[in-house]
């Protein structure tokens, strides 16, 4: 084997200590390695430094430089003034330091005093005077703005929290409302701190409305959940049979509840207007919605009251109920097929009583002259209960049946009386699901209500037959029963949709609490033409209503269409023209369809002056006029199945505009029991006279006003003008 010697050169190893970084500290590192000489480098001299052959300690006193070289224990000093050290320098301070030479000191004189560079810092460069400036704005942009994502996302979970509610997803509503219950929880707390700086600038009151709007929307979801379960109980217990006193005291307490509940939320939402304060279209929008929603429950809260004290009277309440079918539409609402007596007594609804309106007929032995168009057109000489409401107006119709209860039946002292339509019934069958009739072995909803209840009444029908009241008691039956099951949102939105749109009207024999639906045109009665806007003020007045005649179920299948068309002169003189047109879908003669006999009645101001009336063109010779209160203009037409028939009516008010600035109000009346009709109005102004304002929103192009809408209920509109005179 062969052995062979590799001898290995071991590196000298030198320390540089400085408390400055020199420039030419790099160069010495270099001079250092191309002499076999490895370089460290310290700030700070370390406490054992035998490990280095060589130690360059470097001092600056008084600008001027010196170099200590520890070299096996023994020192060499450097010392050096003037100019910074150039390479031809370092050359030299090296070969002192690496030379045998007995000499302790060199000297080096350079022409400009060294400027030592600090020590490097990654960090240091980034504090200067002007990343200071701007991490001071940053911080102080970061704690006056981080408040704001909070208050956003919470309103983004209050709104959707309001959504979920709408959908009834309660639990779903309460986790979105807790979420942003927090977040503006936390954004307040972080907003208060520096509050004083947005109030020192005048921009507080934006933040401050929306933590107060957030807050508002919260109580007021949390308050609707509760009326909601608050609502279910009540109905459970209105209805309960035998009532203890507890059961009593607490259906009580939560009448009390429920008021309290909805007052806070009127109060909520009153805030919530009053901070919204922009002037953005949909903010406008929402504003309208938050007053009508608090009328509404205003509405709602003096309907508890009432409704509570009729429950809670010690003696007993009696009320009736009238089951009008619109579908064979009267005056007052449609035929009366059936009607309900309903007592109350001391918290609980002691019975309700469903009778057939031919029961009650049958007995009646005293003979009443009917209106003409009942003896004329139906061919019937008597008058009956099934046809007492041939007024437009509910109270007269309500005085008329109990004309006809006491003589048929000898009823009286009743408190008050509501008409249902079938489609009101239609639209409270929407908050429930098929109720089953194990009688009748039929599923009931409110899309075959209607026609059910014509086969029942219709079958194999004979005086004196039950079978209908049956039908009917069993429904109402129903309803009851599962009314713990219904949603009470839609029960009572249904209800209301009834009550704007006149297919529930109500009156009450307690005035204090008739005034609400009188107020809230729920009362079914003809409205008295009276200018509401003070001085300067043209009142008008239109209420068209219609008579089937025709011993059908034609309505069903009727829809009407009105324009009015109005012409103002120079003079301020109003000229009218009203088009009603009329549909008849009946697909056959047959019963109960076929051919839409119709006694149309039309009030008008008093002192109107009537022109000619058409029907598709033809003048209409035969007409009935009467002057009392109101002109009413009555007569007799035909409309056949698959038809239309236009019908024209001209006719002028006697007042004239007069001032050169006045309002001009038309109040609409809708028939009670009516479907909702499509409704044009069309206004043309002569050049001297021109629109300043108006409560609706319609076209306006040059003289002429178009509007569009719908004639769900009464509606009552303004227009101001200016003439030059």
């Amino acid at each position: 084997m062969k052995f062979e010697t590799e001898i290995v050169e071991e590196k000298q190893k030198a320390l540089i200590v400085s408390k400055h970084h020199f420039d030419f500290i790099d160069i010495l590192k270099k001079r250092l390695k191309a002499n076999s000489v490895e370089p460290f480098f310290s700030s700070i001299a370390p406490k054992n430094v035998r490990a280095f052959d060589y130690c360059f300690f470097i001092f600056l006193k008084n600008k001027n430089l010196q170099i200590q070289i520890n070299k096996h224990h023994n020192t060499k000093t450097v010392d050096i003034t003037g100019n910074t050290l150039s390479e031809s320098d370092l050359d030299k301070i090296l070969w002192f330091a690496f030379s045998k030479t007995k000499e302790p000191h060199l000297k080096i004189k350079s022409q400009s005093h060294v400027v030592p560079s600090e020590p490097r810092n990654p960090f240091k460069k980034h504090f200067t005077k002007k990343n200071l400036v701007y991490f001071f704005v940053a911080s102080f942009a970061f704690f006056h703005f981080i408040f704001i994502p909070f208050i956003f996302m919470s309103s983004f979970f209050i709104f959707r929290g309001y959504s979920d509610l709408r959908k009834k997803e309660l639990t779903r509503a309460r986790t979105d409302v807790f979420i942003g219950s927090t977040l503006n929880n936390l954004g307040e707390k972080l907003y208060l701190p520096v509050r004083s700086t947005y109030l020192l600038f005048g921009v507080a009151l934006w933040s401050d409305n929306l933590i107060e709007i957030n807050k508002n929307g919260i109580k007021t979801i949390l308050k609707t959940d509760d009326i909601l379960n608050n609502a279910k109980e009540i109905q459970k217990l209105i209805f309960a049979k035998n009532k203890t006193n507890s059961e009593k005291d607490n259906l009580r307490l939560r009448f009390k509840k429920l008021n309290q509940s909805l007052g806070d939320i009127n109060d909520s939402l009153a805030i919530i207007n009053q901070k919204l304060n922009l002037s953005f279209s949909f903010i406008k929008k929402l504003k309208n919605n938050l007053v009508e929603t608090s009328d509404l429950l205003e509405k709602s809260r003096k309907l508890l009251v009432y409704g509570e004290s009729i429950l809670s009277q010690p003696e007993e309440k009696k009320y009736l109920v009238f089951f009008a079918n619109n579908m064979e539409l009267r005056p007052g609402g449609g035929f009366i097929g059936s009607f309900a007596i309903v007592k109350v007594k001391d918290y609980e609804i002691q019975e309700i009583k469903v009778e057939d309106v031919y029961d009650a007929d049958g007995q009646l032995t005293a003979h009443i002259d009917p209106p003409l168009p009942i003896e004329k057109y139906l061919n019937i000489p008597h008058w009956f209960l099934r046809d007492s409401n041939f007024s437009p107006d509910f109270l007269e119709n309500y005085e008329k049946g109990l004309f006809f209860l006491e003589k048929e039946l000898g009823l009286t002292n009743f408190s008050g009386s509501v008409l249902l339509t079938t489609t009101a019934v239609e639209n409270i069958l929407t908050a429930f699901d098929n109720l089953y009739l194990s009688d009748f072995k039929e599923n009931i909803n409110s899309k075959n209500f209607y026609l059910k209840t014509q086969f029942y009444s219709e079958k194999n029908f004979f005086p004196g037959s039950i079978q209908k009241k049956v039908f009917l008691s069993s429904v109402v039956q129903q309803i009851l029963l599962n009314l713990n099951d219904v949603s009470t949102e839609n029960f009572f939105l249904a209800l209301k949709k009834s009550l704007d749109e006149k297919q529930v009207v109500v009156y009450l024999e307690d005035p204090t609490a008739q005034t609400l639906f009188d107020t809230s045109f729920w009362a079914g009665r003809v409205i008295e033409p009276k200018c509401l806007s003070g001085s300067s003020c043209l009142s008008d007045y239109l209420f068209p209503y219609d008579a089937n005649v025709g011993a059908n179920k034609a309505n069903f299948f009727i829809n009407r269409y009105f324009y009015l068309k109005t012409a103002i002169d120079q003079r301020g003189k109003i000229n009218h023209l009203l088009s009603i047109q009329y549909q008849n879908n009946s697909p056959s003669e047959i019963f109960p369809t076929g051919v839409y006999r119709n006694y149309l009645q039309i009030l008008l101001p008093k002192n109107s002056l009537v022109g000619k009336v058409t029907k598709d063109g033809v003048l209409i010779e035969d007409i009935d006029q009467k002057d009392d209160r109101f002109k009413l203009v009555g007569f007799y037409f035909e409309v056949p199945p698959k038809k239309s028939v236009e019908i024209k009516i001209n006719y002028e008010l006697s007042e004239e505009i007069k001032d050169s600035r006045a309002v001009y109000q038309l109040i609409f009346q809708k028939q009670i029991g009516a479907n909702n009709s499509d409704l044009i109005l069309d206004f043309n102004l002569n050049k001297n006279i021109s629109l300043i304002n108006q409560n609706f929103s319609p076209l306006v192009k040059d003289n002429q006003i178009l509007y569009n809408t719908s004639l769900s209920t009464d509606k009552i509109f303004f227009v101001e003008l200016k003439k030059e005179i």
